[in-house]
């Protein structure tokens, strides 16, 4: 899958990645590797396909601060973002950082950067006993916030919100388990709707194509390899292919619990479990609470 790389002013992280995500099917788009027309970006790469290398030069910026880095590839922005933190003092820094940018009160100005901590690599045995046991008194807005900084919002929509690239989440089926729902989010792998099934195909000319199979009718197989960057499917016809495989892994990518603490996915998994509802018994007595921030 290929991706770039973009350095753009604090607080700007959302703006960007938003402008990218709604200028991804105009014209000239993909020329532009998919980085948007926007002043508050500092350093861009060319889009890279796998395998590939770029070696960008930059002079950091004067004014101490954090300046998000991120990838503009439609779809990517939401889970693909770091921070550069540009110090007075780089020797102080990397002596201990925590501790300088808590002298210094250099603070992110970017909510996704908040969220920036230690990973943890949930395994569905870490999270099972909890998720058995859900209840009410979650919190709506952590959990709606969460949905976002996870990165969910990018294929699944739900409550007015989000792309509809995966299944709605609004029409879950109803007879699903919290448990069910959480292994389908942390092993994306282990079952996969027919629907959302990803295929290569290859055509008689030696073509790969790795996408989804919209339709396949009258002789023509439509297929679409990135619904967020092009919209427009390919159309083959049905001859042409010369092989076609199911693959055994999700177009869902794993790891997209592991920026979130225990408290926080249990009020992720609430939120989709209530297909968005503020009002969903889960939530009651619990909106406007915090959970503690487990790592």
């Amino acid at each position: 899958m290929p991706h770039n790389f973009v350095i753009v002013q604090p607080g700007t992280l959302e703006e960007v990645g938003l402008l990218a995500e709604t200028t991804a099917q105009q014209p000239g788009a993909a020329e532009r590797h998919y980085v948007p027309k926007s002043g508050k970006i500092l350093l861009s790469s060319h889009l890279l396909d796998p395998s590939e290398t770029q070696r960008l030069t930059f002079t950091a910026p004067q004014k101490p601060g954090v300046y998000p880095f991120v990838c503009t590839y439609p779809g990517h922005w939401r889970r693909m973002y770091g921070a550069l933190y540009v110090v007075p003092n780089i020797e102080q820094y990397q002596a201990d950082p925590e501790a300088y940018v808590a002298a210094n009160k250099l603070d992110a100005q970017d909510e996704l950067l908040k969220f920036i901590r230690p990973r943890t690599a949930w395994k569905f045995e870490d999270l099972v006993s909890s998720a058995e046991k859900l209840e009410s008194g979650r919190s709506f807005s952590n959990g709606r916030q969460m949905f976002r900084v996870a990165g969910c919002v990018s294929c699944h929509r739900v409550s007015c919100e989000g792309a509809p690239v995966g299944p709605d989440l609004a029409q879950l089926d109803p007879k699903l388990k919290p448990a069910e729902v959480l292994r389908d989010i942390i092993e994306p792998s282990w079952r996969i709707n027919e629907k959302f099934q990803t295929y290569v195909i290859e055509t008689d000319e030696g073509r790969l194509i790795t996408g989804l199979i919209l339709e396949e009718a009258d002789g023509k197989v439509k297929i679409v390899e990135n619904p967020l960057a092009k919209s427009e499917p390919i159309i083959l016809g049905a001859a042409a292919i010369a092989d076609r495989q199911k693959t055994s892994t999700s177009i869902m990518p794993q790891g997209m619990l592991d920026k979130l603490s225990r408290e926080e996915i249990l009020d992720l998994l609430a939120f989709v479990m209530a297909r968005g509802d503020q009002k969903h018994e889960l939530f009651k007595g619990g909106d406007g609470h915090q959970h503690e921030h487990e790592e």
